[in-house]
């Protein structure tokens, strides 16, 4: 996170690159981040369908651009035209992003066969646990860890699912609809326990980008209206997350 914001105190000096309304959108997905975001087109995610919509929408160009999870804050930090979806909102990212419209809550949850663990210490006392590499989630897990305990980070969320069907974690933590989405049906449930934590996930636009603000009023319009007119609860309703409670849309900070 400091090599982020390093980068950003360099690129914020250099303001000729701005780009203005009405110019095309690269948005990067975190490949193989379902259900909220893919970079296959016919099966983007909840992310992905949702800015499909909303670029149709508002009549502008959206050029869908593939990176590893671990470099896409990177890139799109860098990029003036930059959009990433599926961002967590935290103290640490705050500042280093436009967050141009919340979307869906996303609670942090362990889940196991065997059993639901009340806390992240316990489940690192029991075994091995899952996480996906470069996100707030790992490092709660290995600021916690200690010396005898094992954190598996993974780069894809199919990876946990695969070390927990092959009982090499005792434990995945992820967030809840994630889990519930990847995890077999064929297979016996996970058992969850109580969430340790929630966050809320964001479109967000690099700190380049110009007049960030009217594209968060206009992309907050057009999400109300498919709020009101069902397009929206088809897409959640596609990807498994209708029970999803609604996030009231208002217009996100800026900074």
């Amino acid at each position: 996170m400091k090599a982020i914001f390093s980068t950003l105190c360099g690129l914020l000096l250099c303001t000729a690159g701005l780009v203005s309304a009405g110019e095309s959108l690269h948005v990067y997905v975190g490949a193989g981040q379902m259900p909220f975001a893919n970079d296959q087109p016919g099966e983007r995610g909840v992310f992905g369908d949702l800015m499909n919509e909303l670029c149709r929408r508002m009549q502008r160009e959206c050029q869908y651009k593939s990176v590893p999870w671990r470099r896409v804050q990177y890139v799109v930090a860098a990029d003036p035209q930059g959009i990433v979806l599926n961002l967590g909102r935290n103290a640490e990212r705050e500042d280093l992003f436009f967050w141009l419209l919340e979307v869906l809550p996303t609670p942090n949850v362990l889940a196991s066969p065997q059993q639901p663990f009340g806390s992240l210490q316990d489940a690192l006392q029991y075994g091995p646990v899952a996480v996906m590499a470069a996100t707030p989630r790992a490092a709660e897990l290995n600021e916690l860890r200690q010396a005898d305990q094992q954190v598996i980070e993974v780069n894809q969320p199919q990876q946990a699912v695969d070390l927990l069907k092959a009982g090499r974690v005792v434990a995945w933590y992820e967030i809840e609809q994630r889990i519930r989405y990847l995890w077999p049906d064929d297979l016996p449930a996970l058992r969850f326990g109580e969430p340790i934590s929630a966050s809320r996930s964001y479109i967000a636009a690099s700190p380049m980008y110009l007049d960030a603000s009217a594209l968060a009023q206009e992309m907050t319009s057009h999400f109300k209206a498919m709020q009101a007119d069902g397009s929206w609860k088809v897409i959640l309703e596609h990807y498994r997350l209708a029970h999803v409670a609604p996030v009231p849309v208002s217009l996100s900070h800026q900074l």
